[in-house]
């Protein structure tokens, strides 16, 4: 096979093949694979070995992999997402730190609380959130919501609101593939399990450090065992939220067993 031509300033950072080689031998060399790596990759390389018209690929399959710009391939330090922990998610919560711009992987700021997302979208565009302030939306975990719904809404509306590198969003529900900025979902445990994003209040300071890994409600432990003493007061009320939503009967029934995100948010029955 044929190295394409040199592009536009870009000829010299080509990759090319000769004809007959293995794709993976020069994959190997520019990114270095281990062996389980390779023979996943192997598997691939022959399930696409032939077309439908009998047509062998594996100059596409080059085309695809190895002949491309070298800016095209090149690897972060770290994955795309990355799991943070701290006193606001013991089991952890999850970032999407490849949307996440260089000046904002880390943030602290005051907590504008949210009860749903619907409640969250009309206080973005009620103007009750402001740059550098920390968007909490809580119980829209597997169990609070029930059934971990996405966010994508309130983080479109933090953009159209020129706040989306302004400010941080938390929730212990989830996001789409295509959300971006400095939006941290999963929290776990969750508001409705008793998690500690449900004790956070309006202007609680929080924390963000992506390179660490770390997410912290800057308040003392002995406020918080105050607040979850106060929450528990509430009987049967406890860690529920203040608003109105209709459920299904099967939402329902899967809200009774429903485990948090760290956990795969599926359903675990007594004595499991």
């Amino acid at each position: 096979m044929n190295g394409h031509k040199a592009g536009i300033g870009q000829g010299d950072d080509r990759r090319t093949l000769a004809a007959g080689q293995n794709p993976l031998d020069r994959l190997d060399r520019d990114i270095p694979l281990g062996d389980e790596h390779r023979q996943v990759l192997d598997r691939y390389l022959a399930a696409l070995a032939q077309d439908r018209r009998g047509k062998t690929v594996p100059a596409k399959v080059a085309d695809i992999v190895v002949n491309m710009p070298a800016f095209m391939i090149e690897m972060a330090a770290t994955g795309g997402l990355a799991i943070l922990f701290g006193n606001l998610a013991p089991d952890g919560a999850v970032v999407k730190e490849a949307g996440v711009a260089p000046e904002i992987l880390t943030h602290s700021g005051p907590a504008v609380i949210f009860d749903s997302e619907e409640e969250a979208m009309q206080g973005i565009l009620e103007d009750k959130v402001k740059p550098g302030d920390v968007v909490v939306i809580r119980y829209e975990g597997p169990k609070g919501g029930p059934g971990m719904q996405e966010m994508l809404y309130p983080t479109s509306y933090l953009k159209s609101m020129h706040l989306g590198s302004q400010c941080a969003l938390i929730t212990d529900g989830r996001f789409s593939g295509g959300t971006s900025g400095l939006s941290i979902g999963h929290v776990s445990p969750e508001a409705a399990a008793g998690g500690a994003i449900a004790l956070i209040r309006h202007g609680d300071t929080i924390e963000i450090d992506i390179p660490a890994r770390r997410i912290h409600l800057r308040v003392d432990e002995k406020e918080l065992e105050a607040r979850r003493r106060e929450e528990e007061s509430k009987g049967s009320a406890a860690f529920k939220p203040n608003r109105q939503r209709r459920i299904s009967q099967a939402l329902r029934a899967y809200a009774l067993f429903a485990a948090s995100a760290d956990q795969g948010a599926v359903r675990i029955l007594p004595g499991e």
